[in-house]
């Protein structure tokens, strides 16, 4: 019996192509009440009462440069005291004095991930190496995730997967298309494999859901970009080419980013 694994001919996917809605309407940005949650964010604040916005002219200068009005959210990245009264930094450079007029809302890390966790719907390409793969998490069923997967710039395969913990982990079914499994073990040509028996070999996989790619992606600081992996499915073939078992085979680094 013999192991075959496609890393060891190719290194990457080979479509690398962006995509259109594909029929499929955009979900909306993570959102935390009013605000679009954002990388970096440290909590938020509600204006009460109207209250001036500041900017740092020198390093122990404030200088009033407009006003934010009552009931608009802004996101805080960060916070400092100075001579005894507390600054929270709303980006740009710009500061709102800690007052009876704005209430904050701190953003704890635990908060920011649900947040992130329940809004997975999305278009979001796989990045390696400059390389873009796009996929669609469609519909999300409390903790299982579907969706497609682009394969060759052409055609879309259905996805699964399931959210354990920080985790998301999705795999692409290559299902009855025989096509595109012909195509995914085209590698065998590095193997000396005849054509003819790769082709046979394509049609064993046909149907048989032990045949996928997996890819795994971790939610943590930001909410549009993640780090993972992905693995293809190794073959273990016997004298005659039939195809034994299969394998999950040895994981690579990938980058994961949300478009939308």
């Amino acid at each position: 019996m013999k192991k075959v694994s496609r890393l060891g001919a190719i290194l990457f996917f080979v479509a690398i192509f962006m995509f259109g809605t594909h029929g499929y309407d955009a979900e909306a940005a993570v959102r935390w009440g009013k605000l679009e949650l954002k990388k970096g964010m440290i909590g938020k604040i509600t204006v009460v009462s109207d209250t001036e916005l500041y900017r740092w002219t020198a390093p122990d200068k404030l200088t009033v440069i407009g006003k934010l009005k009552k009931g608009q959210e802004y996101r805080v990245y960060s916070s400092k005291t100075i001579k005894g009264s507390v600054f929270y930094g709303v980006g740009g450079g710009t500061y709102v004095k800690k007052t009876a007029n704005i209430r904050y809302t701190p953003l704890s890390k635990e908060q920011f991930i649900s947040l992130v966790k329940q809004a997975l719907k999305g278009h979001y390409v796989i990045v390696d190496d400059g390389q873009y793969v796009p996929f669609v998490i469609e519909k999300q069923k409390g903790n299982r995730l579907f969706g497609w997967y682009l394969y060759n710039g052409e055609g879309s395969l259905p996805i699964e997967g399931e959210l354990s913990g920080n985790v998301v982990t999705l795999r692409v079914y290559f299902e009855d298309d025989y096509a595109h499994i012909l195509d995914s073990i085209s590698y065998l040509q590095e193997y000396k494999v005849p054509k003819e028996e790769i082709e046979e070999i394509a049609e064993q996989l046909v149907n048989n859901d032990d045949y996928y790619m997996q890819f795994q992606f971790t939610i943590a600081d930001s909410p549009t970009e993640f780090s993972g992996q992905f693995r293809f499915v190794d073959l273990y073939l016997d004298d005659r080419y039939d195809v034994v078992s299969t394998e999950l085979g040895e994981p690579f680094a990938i980058q994961v980013k949300k478009l939308d």
